[in-house]
């Protein structure tokens, strides 16, 4: 069987990413938040390039450059760094990899996907702010 709750690396540094910007007065640079993480710069610098390109971070460059939040922490959602990194949360139908059953009635596909409108919703309503609040 497969995790019921998945949330990637890619996902988690994203989250991360734009936190420790919030709490950095709304700007931080790659290398600053690749090493607090331990990860690696070029596959930080990936994502916050990604988050840049889908509007949640605006690059600058020159001397001190880095990223700086688009928008208030408080309106940027764990949900929207989600979305902008994968394209949302893949749908679940069984709680293994594939579906096993012949029909749609299963017990258990009704619980992956009660799982998956709750988790949508705490992860819509959990901003950076709150997260970055919480450290």
């Amino acid at each position: 069987m497969d995790r019921i709750i998945a949330i990637s690396d890619t996902v988690n540094a994203g989250i991360h990413s734009l936190v420790l910007a919030e709490m950095n007065g709304g700007n931080v640079s790659a290398r600053q938040v690749a090493e607090r993480l331990g990860v690696s710069p070029t596959y930080l610098a990936k994502i916050m390039q990604k988050l840049a390109a889908r509007g949640l971070l605006v690059p600058s460059r020159g001397l001190g450059g880095g990223y700086a939040l688009v928008r208030s922490a408080t309106e940027i959602s764990c949900l929207d760094v989600l979305d902008a990194l994968e394209g949302g949360l893949p749908k679940r139908e069984c709680l293994f990899t594939r579906s096993v059953c012949r029909t749609q009635t299963c017990a258990l596909r009704a619980f992956c996907e009660e799982t998956d409108t709750r988790l949508r919703r705490v992860l819509a309503a959990t901003t950076i702010a709150a997260v970055a609040r919480s450290f």
